[in-house]
């Protein structure tokens, strides 16, 4: 009686066990006796199991490869990315079956992910386009995204982006879902959508903020977006407090694309502020950093801003040897208003032309064009190339774009300003905007912020500001100290105006900056 209980106690563990995959059921099963090959040779129990025994340690051996790889990318330690990677292609070299197919597939996605971090842009997109990866895998889908959007590939053939931007990211996630918002973030400022970016940038940054930290190196490619947004926008002293803080970890840490675009915010931040022997440090250094990390495109970047620094400064030596500044001999071109009503006539035609194409770069060219055109050209002619582009400034609110084109353009800015009619309505509400960009000038030559001090914060007030920091709102901050909403947001008041500032973001990055948090 005794043997029939034991096997009627047995057949239920068996069914009962977690059966998590089709291989621990078939393993769970197969112990019941030999196993037969595919040729229907059989082979014992013994033999079996010690094959599924180095199986297992080979496969374990494989996933902690992968970890240790992607765990690298994440940290922007891509010397150690390498070597992971390395030591995974070691262990499938000698690899066959289906069973390590996807690790192939996981591989071959991070070496074009480590060649996309290296600015390699073509090899990597080879590899993403020739792996079968899954449709579904967000961190491939993403990284071809990213390297279609360098290559400046149309978005329409653009990778599909897989990431559900409701769901909570888990695990690994967070980092596609990043480089995700920081794409469209980067695509939305190249075509002219500064709040969108700013909100998109804003996102990524909290998210980085929650899963990595403030000053980790995935925090610092959506914080160079934000300060971009920020420093298009005349908003100098925010966009210096989301780079400053991090420019160590960007230099250390950062991709080529966020070194490249933090070094020329940094330096003609110090250029406006009169540090121009910062500036052109930040572009040495960055030129070397280049070099030394065997970058071109950022070894190309640095050297073009060094180039057009010095012009700039060059030629502000001369205007000032021959006390012809900005505002004292600028000559005045006044229009008739029948030339008037023929430049808002072509300005208008030439806006619905442009918004079909219209990008960033095509503003940047059009006004290198104006300003060349001022030095060499009537002066009517460069109004009329350069009012469909103030237009498009004024209605994208657009500044320093304007104000870094050059002192040529400012000086035509000026004459233009006077030179448009009062009369005529299309015309006479860009003199507002106009006088904004000429006092961006002046403001940013002698703005210091080295001399503004701030109220320090209560320890309520640090608190609250921290949690702010991680994307909390106030119902969800009141929840977790224990107050009212209302009170949350009558600290969040005494923050914003303790440190100078509007909005969430400008105070999280502003107290960042002066170490506050």
């Amino acid at each position: 009686m005794g043997a029939p209980n034991l096997q009627a106690h047995r057949l239920p563990v068996f069914y009962a066990a977690p059966m998590t995959s089709a291989e621990a059921a078939i393993d769970l099963f197969a112990e019941q006796g030999d196993w037969k090959t595919p040729d229907c040779s059989v082979v014992p129990f013994p033999a079996r199991r010690a094959s599924q025994a180095r199986l297992s340690e080979d496969t374990g051996a494989v996933r902690r490869a992968i970890v240790r790889a992607r765990a690298a990318l994440i940290g922007m330690r891509l010397d150690d990315a390498a070597r992971a990677t390395a030591q995974l292609k070691r262990l499938l070299g000698n690899r066959s079956g289906s069973h390590f197919l996807r690790y192939v597939a996981a591989l071959r996605i991070l070496e074009a992910s480590i060649l996309a971090a290296q600015d390699n842009f073509s090899a990597s997109r080879n590899i993403l386009t020739n792996v079968a990866w899954q449709s579904g895998d967000t961190a491939a889908a993403t990284v071809l995204r990213y390297v279609d959007w360098k290559l400046g590939e149309p978005e329409e053939v653009y990778a599909r982006d897989p990431v559900d931007y409701l769901a909570a990211p888990v695990g690994g996630k967070a980092a596609p879902r990043i480089l995700s918002l920081c794409i469209s973030a980067g695509l939305a400022f190249d075509r002219l959508l500064l709040a969108v970016s700013a909100n998109l940038a804003t996102e990524a940054l909290q998210l980085a903020r929650q899963r990595y930290g403030s000053h980790s190196p995935m925090s610092t490619l959506p914080a160079t977006l934000l300060a971009q947004v920020a420093y298009e926008q005349g908003r100098f002293e925010e966009a210096e407090a989301l780079l400053r803080p991090r420019l160590a970890v960007i230099r250390a840490s950062g991709l080529p694309e966020c070194v490249a675009r933090a070094s020329v915010l940094l330096a003609r931040l110090s250029l406006h502020r009169g540090r121009h022997r910062a500036a052109s440090a930040i572009l040495r250094e960055t030129e070397a950093l280049g070099r030394a990390r065997r970058w071109p495109r950022l070894v190309s970047i640095a050297s073009s801003e060094y180039a057009r620094t010095l012009d700039i400064l060059r030629y502000n030596d001369v205007q000032g040897s021959e006390g012809n500044t900005l505002r004292g001999k600028a000559p005045v071109v006044r229009l008739d208003g029948s030339h008037g009503a023929s430049v808002a006539a072509k300005a208008s035609h030439s806006k619905e032309h442009r918004d079909e194409t219209l990008s960033y770069s095509a503003v940047e060219t059009a006004l290198r064009r104006a300003g060349a055109a001022a030095s060499h050209g009537p002066i009517g002619d460069s109004h009329e190339l350069l009012i469909p582009w103030l237009q498009i400034g004024a209605a994208r609110g657009l500044r320093m774009v304007f104000v870094d084109a050059g002192r040529p353009l400012l000086m035509l800015l000026e004459r233009l300003y006077y030179a448009l009619p009062t009369n005529e309505p299309r015309l006479s509400d860009l003199r507002p905007y106009i006088a904004t960009l000429l006092r961006s000038t002046v403001s940013s030559s002698t703005e210091d912020s080295s001399s503004i001090s701030y109220r320090p914060l209560s320890r309520r007030e640090t608190g609250i500001l921290e949690l702010i920091a991680h994307g909390m709102s106030n119902k969800r901050i009141a929840q977790s100290l224990g107050i009212t909403p209302e009170t949350v947001k009558s600290h969040a008041k005494s923050i914003f105006v303790k440190l100078s500032t509007r909005t969430r973001a400008q105070a999280v990055a502003r107290a960042e900056a002066i170490g506050f948090l």
